[in-house]
């Protein structure tokens, strides 16, 4: 059997008995509860490796390695940001699980009503981020198996579109998050041996951490990348980690708050790990050719030393990394689609059984936007992973100032509004001038300063949804 061969039917034969099981597995949850937050059933176990999945994606097998091989150790203060904004979400956890909701626009409608305009914006900021992750995993996953198989990466990006439509569509959360578990497990175990592997060919930790040089291998590796992108690095990825809806969908659809608060501290440090993985492996490329042209060439250099079986066993690693995020971002968006602007511009209301028919027919036609965008605009992809700043500028404050100040009289729709309107105005304009300040955070003070001020000389408008005292259930929960 030749090498291209044996790649594919590997991961065939892994994608095949996957999706067996996301069939199985959705059959009792094909209904709209269990398409947009897993029928809110899922076990600690899922709901751990499934934010894990999602949280991982292609920037762990290309660009952190990348970071790897530049900084050493830096690459893990990138890891502490990210890492951070998902334990960040406990602050939030009680009150997410209380009101039951089902979409990130749905914490907005909470604490300031259902006003059109300001749950149209806030939706269409909410979906920026995902869309881009699925563009860029289509194209990761493209051009990485057509290094390893020599076939054409658009047909090789159909196919995987295919493959991550044939996974959402049983069940929608329900079947993502089960094979995002699988998944999830997968990638710990090769994540740990291709470190072992990756040491092994260096010449053990010891000649490693000599060939990496002291700014890469020492203490002052963590801090190696520069204070200003270590600050750009904490003013978007922090913020942006914490207004992802692919991470509140898995805290609404786990069994128990217990399970959404020990999940989230599992992903945090998991999500660590992954930096270790990044940093060693990035190191002991390093060690193996110190004069890559392009950092990112970095994990390739280690793949290209692993006998054929271990290279096989980790082309299933990068497929179910990739499918795992791919899947993630398509219900995601989805679930925006259907529950944030259908039924927020339906005359009638939307039974059950529709929405679950939308949400599928709206996969098919997510799926083949991003794969067009992805064939005909490659190279114009780093303008959508830029943008995750640009959305944490515009969704952070109304979030979570907005919940802060939720009980006093100084927050309304208007100035929710302009919260989001400033802070991508903020950030563009800091961008454009080329700010010293990183341009994520003056988005940041620019959408606070917006949302006070206009909250201050705006009377706020009534809700028409108003707070409820869920507390008992809560403890009940827990």
């Amino acid at each position: 059997m030749s090498e291209p061969t044996l790649y594919l039917a590997t991961n065939a034969l892994v994608l095949t008995a996957t999706v067996l099981f996301a069939i199985w597995i959705s059959r009792k949850s094909r209904n709209a509860e269990g398409w947009s937050v897993g029928g809110r059933s899922l076990p600690f176990i899922v709901v751990l490796l499934t934010q894990f999945a999602t949280a991982s994606g292609g920037g762990m097998l290309v660009a952190q390695v990348g970071l790897g091989y530049q900084f050493g150790w830096g690459v893990i203060t990138y890891g502490l940001f990210s890492a951070g904004g998902v334990m960040g979400l406990i602050f939030l956890a009680k009150w997410l699980r209380a009101h039951e909701f089902v979409s990130l626009p749905d914490i907005i409608k909470k604490l300031y009503g259902n006003h059109k305009f300001l749950t149209t914006i806030i939706t269409l900021m909410t979906m920026v981020v995902p869309f881009g992750w699925l563009c860029t995993q289509l194209v990761a996953f493209a051009n990485l198996f057509s290094t390893f198989t020599g076939i054409s990466p658009t047909f090789l990006a159909i196919g995987f579109a295919i493959v991550g439509l044939i996974f959402i569509l049983p069940g929608g959360m329900t079947s993502v998050a089960w094979t995002d578990a699988l998944f999830g497990g997968l990638m710990v175990v090769m994540g740990v041996t291709t470190v072992f592997f990756a040491l092994n060919s260096s010449g053990g930790w010891t000649e490693v951490m000599a060939t990496a040089t002291p700014e890469r291998s020492s203490w002052y590796g963590f801090i190696a990348p520069g204070l200003l992108t270590i600050a750009l690095w904490f003013m978007s990825v922090l913020p942006g980690t914490m207004t992802n809806q692919m991470y509140f969908q898995r805290i609404y659809a786990a069994s128990t708050l217990k399970a959404v608060i020990w999940s989230l501290i599992g992903t945090g440090v998991l999500l660590l790990g992954t930096k270790f993985y990044a940093a060693i492996l990035g190191m002991s490329a390093y060690s193996m050719n110190p004069d890559l042209a392009n950092p990112e060439y970095a994990a390739g250099t280690v793949i290209s030393q692993m006998p054929l079986i271990l290279a096989v066993l980790y082309s299933t690693f990068i497929c179910a990394t990739l499918l795992s995020t791919v899947t993630s971002a398509v219900q995601s968006v989805v679930v925006n689609v259907t529950q944030d602007l259908v039924k927020s511009y339906s005359k009638t209301e939307v039974s059950p059984g529709r929405e679950l028919s939308l949400s599928r027919a709206f996969s098919v036609v997510i799926l083949a936007l991003a794969l067009v965008l992805s064939l005909a605009f490659p190279g114009a992809l780093d303008w959508i992973v830029a943008s995750y700043a640009y959305s944490a500028a515009g969704l952070f404050c109304p979030i979570f100032l907005g919940f802060v100040l939720r009980r006093t009289s100084l927050l309304g729709p208007i100035s929710a509004i302009a919260g989001v309107l400033g802070g991508v105005a903020g950030a563009a304009i800091a961008q454009v001038v080329g700010s010293v300040i990183p341009y994520a955070m003056v988005g940041l003070v620019a959408s606070a300063a917006a949302m006070l001020i206009v909250g201050v000389f705006t009377p706020r408008q009534m809700r028409s949804d108003h707070e409820i005292d869920a507390s008992a259930k809560v403890s009940a929960e827990v």
